[in-house]
C-alpha cells in the first residue's frame, strides 16, 4: 500500500470506512439525477448532503491534462457569496490543498477519500482565505483520477456548527461516491464540447499530431490555452528554458511559426 497521510483513504487499496452503510430515499436520488446537466445540479448535490450529513457547502473540481484544476460549480447555504470565497481562495492556495495532488494524479489512479480540518492545516494563509475567511470549520472529499481525468466533490461544515461530528462524518463518506458518480454524468452533459473540451486539449493534439513527444504535447496544450513558459515550468517541475526549447520542437512538429498561427491552426 502506498504511504498516504492519516486523513487520507485510499478506497482502491483499503477497505472501506467500516459503519458507513446509509440508505438514500428514492426521491432523494431522483432530485438530484433529474438536475444532472443543468445549473441546479450543484445546489441540488448541496441539498442532498445536507439533508445527509448536515453540509453547509459544496464544491466541485475537475482536472483534464495536467494544469490548473477548473471549478464546475460551488453554492453554500449559508451564502453562495462565501462559498465563492471559499473556492477563491483554494485557487489562490492549490499548491497547498492535499486534493490537488490528488487531482493531478501524481499519487496514481483511483478513488481517495480525504478530511481536513480548519485546525489541522499550517500555513496562516492558507487557512484564512480557505477556511477563516468564509467561515468554514472542515471538509470531506472524495477524490477521483483516471488516466485522463480528475474530479473532486468536497463538502464543508460551516464554523457555526463547527467541524464534522463521527456520525455526520460517516454518513458524508457514504454518500460521497453517489454524489460523484451523479457529477461524472453532469460533466459530461454540461461541459463536453465547451469548457471541459479545453481541458482535454492533449487529446485533440495528439490526435491531429501524432509526432508529438508526450511532454511536446503538454507544453502545446499549456500554450494553446495561455499559459506562459514560466507558468508552464511551475506545473511541470521542469526549468524554464527545458519549456521553451519544447515549445520550439512542438511548433517546428506542427509546421508553425509562433503562438498566433499555433492557435489559429489548432
Amino acid at each position: 500500500m502506498r504511504s498516504l497521510s492519516p486523513k487520507e483513504i485510499d478506497l482502491n487499496r483499503s477497505n472501506p470506512p467500516k459503519d458507513t452503510e446509509l440508505s438514500l430515499t428514492a426521491t432523494q436520488c431522483a432530485g438530484l439525477v433529474e438536475c444532472i446537466g443543468s445549473t441546479q445540479c450543484v445546489p441540488a448535490l448541496l441539498e442532498l448532503a445536507h439533508e445527509v450529513c448536515g453540509a453547509d457547502f459544496v464544491s466541485v473540481f475537475c482536472q483534464g491534462d495536467r494544469d490548473l484544476p477548473l471549478l464546475v460549480g460551488t453554492d453554500g447555504r449559508k451564502g453562495k457569496q462565501r462559498a465563492e470565497r471559499a473556492a477563491q481562495g483554494y485557487t489562490r492556495h492549490m499548491d497547498e490543498d492535499p486534493n490537488t495532488v490528488l487531482l493531478s494524479g501524481r499519487k496514481g489512479e483511483g478513488d481517495f477519500l480525504t478530511s481536513q480540518n480548519a485546525a489541522d492545516i499550517k500555513s496562516f494563509t492558507y487557512r484564512r482565505d480557505c477556511y477563516d475567511l468564509p467561515g468554514i470549520a472542515g471538509r470531506i472529499s472524495l477524490v477521483r483520477r483516471t488516466s485522463t481525468y480528475g474530479l473532486c466533490v468536497s463538502l464543508y461544515s460551516a464554523e457555526e456548527r463547527g467541524v464534522f461530528d463521527p456520525p455526520s462524518h460517516k454518513r458524508a463518506a457514504a454518500v460521497l461516491p453517489f454524489l460523484l458518480a451523479a457529477v461524472e454524468r453532469h460533466v459530461a452533459f454540461s461541459l463536453k464540447g465547451s469548457v471541459w473540451m479545453e481541458q482535454d486539449i492533449q487529446a485533440r493534439l495528439a490526435l491531429s499530431y501524432p509526432g508529438l513527444t508526450h511532454r511536446e504535447r503538454e507544453v502545446a496544450a499549456m500554450a494553446i490555452k495561455g499559459r506562459t513558459a514560466a507558468q508552464t515550468a511551475e506545473i511541470l517541475g521542469l526549468a524554464e528554458t527545458t519549456i521553451i526549447t519544447h515549445r520550439k520542437n512542438a511548433y517546428k512538429r506542427m509546421n508553425v511559426g509562433s503562438l498566433r498561427q499555433l492557435v489559429a491552426k489548432f
